[in-house]
C-alpha cells in the first residue's frame, strides 16, 4: 500500500502505556509520509491532546472524544460528539486506513473510515467490514522480539511502510515544571529540600497491583532513606488505593514526608513533575511508562502480565517480576496462588533494586 497518498491511523488507544509503546514508530510514520509528500491523518484518544502535542507535526490530528461517551454522559452530546469524530475523519478522504490495536473502538472507527482500503491488525478478532485482515500475533513471537513494538513494527512493514531501529518510546518534549505549576506542587506540602520519590499504587487492573501495603512499607524505607514521596494517580480507583495508603502512614512535619496527588495533575503536569523526580515505582500501568519514557531510574513491578510483550522500553528502568512463583494453570484472570507472583515480592526487595542498586538494564528474578 506504498501507493496510498492519503494514510489514516486510527489509534485512539485508552491505555497511556500502549500509546507511549508504539509512538516511537508513529514518529517514524509521521516522518515517512511528510519525506514522500504523503498526507497523514492519526486519530488518539483526547486525554492525551496536551502529553503529545507537537509529537507528530506533519499529521493532521483528531481527538477521539472518549471522556463525552462515557457511561452517564448526556446522551445527545455523546452522538453529536461521536458524529463529529467520524466526520472529521471521513472528511479525509483516506486511501489506507489501519488499526495497530485489538480493541473496538479503534475498529469501529475504521469501519467508519470511509477509506478505499482498510486494513485490521489482527486475525483473531474483527473481520467483517475490512478489505485485508493481517494474520500479526503480539504473543510466541520470534526469541528477541517479544516486545508489543515488534508486532506493531511488523504491521507498518506488511502496509509497505518502512520502520527501523531498536524498540524505543516517542519522543516527547517535556519542559519542568514552570513557577505556577511549582507554587501548586509547594501548596500540595512538596518541599523540594529532598529527593522525591515517586509511587504509583494504582494499576488498571487487579492482577497488576503490588498490595498496598508493601507501598507503606516501601514509603517507610524510602523516608528513612531520605526521600520525599509522592502518590500519584488518577480516578476513584487510585483515589482510594492512596487514601489506605496515607492513612496507614498518618502524617508528616512542617515538610510532610508523604503527599497525596492524586487527580490534582494533568497528564502534562505529571510528566513535568517527572523531569524533576529523583525515583519512581509503581506497577505496570502507564505512568510507570510515561517516566520510563522520560528516563526517571525506577522499578516497575510486574505480576501474571506478559512481560515480554509489554516490558518499559528505557534503560534506567528495572522490572521485578516472581513469575516463576506460577504454575502452569494460572491465568492473568485466574490465579490458583492469590497473585503469589505479586504479594511475595518484598518491600525490601524493591527498596533494595530501587535505591541501592545501581544497574538498571536488566529483570531481576527475585
Amino acid at each position: 500500500m506504498t501507493n496510498a497518498q492519503r494514510i489514516a491511523l486510527i489509534n485512539p488507544a485508552k491505555f497511556l502505556g500502549n500509546l507511549l509503546l508504539a509512538g516511537g514508530l508513529i514518529q517514524q510514520l509521521d516522518s515517512w509520509c511528510a519525506q514522500h509528500n504523503k498526507q497523514l491523518l492519526i486519530v488518539l484518544d483526547e486525554s492525551f491532546a496536551e502529553l503529545f502535542a507537537g509529537a507528530f507535526p506533519n499529521a493532521q490530528l483528531v481527538w477521539y472524544p472518549r471522556k463525552a461517551l462515557l457511561p452517564g454522559a448526556p446522551r445527545f452530546a455523546a452522538i453529536r460528539a461521536w458524529l463529529a469524530c467520524v466526520r472529521q475523519i471521513r472528511s479525509f478522504n483516506a486511501d489506507l486506513a489501519f488499526t495497530i490495536e485489538e480493541d473496538s473502538v479503534c475498529h469501529r472507527l475504521t469501519h467508519f473510515s470511509g477509506a478505499r482500503h482498510k486494513v485490521s491488525s489482527t486475525i483473531h478478532r474483527y473481520h467483517l467490514g475490512f478489505d485485508q485482515v493481517l494474520d500479526i500475533s503480539r504473543s510466541q513471537r520470534p526469541t528477541g522480539e517479544e516486545s508489543v513494538w515488534y508486532s506493531i513494527r511488523d504491521v507498518f512493514a506488511a502496509l509497505g511502510i518502512p520502520v527501523q531501529g531498536k524498540p524505543a518510546y516517542v519522543n516527547l518534549q517535556i519542559d519542568p515544571p514552570d513557577k505556577e505549576l511549582m507554587a501548586r506542587l509547594a501548596l500540595s506540602g512538596l518541599g523540594f529540600k529532598r529527593p522525591l520519590m515517586l509511587m504509583h499504587a494504582g494499576a488498571s487492573k487487579g492482577y497488576k497491583q503490588w498490595p498496598s501495603d508493601h507501598f507503606v512499607q516501601l514509603a517507610l524505607l524510602s523516608v528513612k532513606a531520605g526521600y520525599q514521596i509522592a502518590l500519584i494517580g488518577a480516578g476513584r480507583s487510585d483515589e482510594a488505593v492512596n487514601a489506605h495508603i496515607m492513612l496507614e502512614l498518618g502524617t508528616g512535619n512542617a515538610y510532610p514526608d508523604y503527599v497525596d496527588l492524586c487527580n490534582q495533575l494533568s497528564l502534562l503536569e505529571l510528566a513535568r513533575l517527572m523531569r524533576i523526580s529523583s525515583k519512581i515505582v509503581g506497577n505496570d500501568s502507564g505512568p510507570s511508562h510515561l517516566a520510563s519514557a522520560l528516563g526517571v531510574p525506577g522499578v516497575v513491578i510486574f505480576g501474571p502480565t506478559d512481560i515480554g510483550i509489554w516490558r518499559p522500553l528505557g534503560p534506567a528502568t528495572e522490572i521485578l517480576s516472581l513469575k516463576s512463583m506460577c504454575e502452569a494453570t494460572c491465568t492473568r484472570h485466574q490465579c490458583r496462588l492469590n497473585y503469589r507472583c505479586l504479594s511475595e515480592i518484598t518491600p525490601q526487595s524493591v527498596f533494595d533494586n530501587l535505591v541501592l542498586s545501581d544497574k538498571r538494564t536488566y529483570e531481576t528474578t527475585l
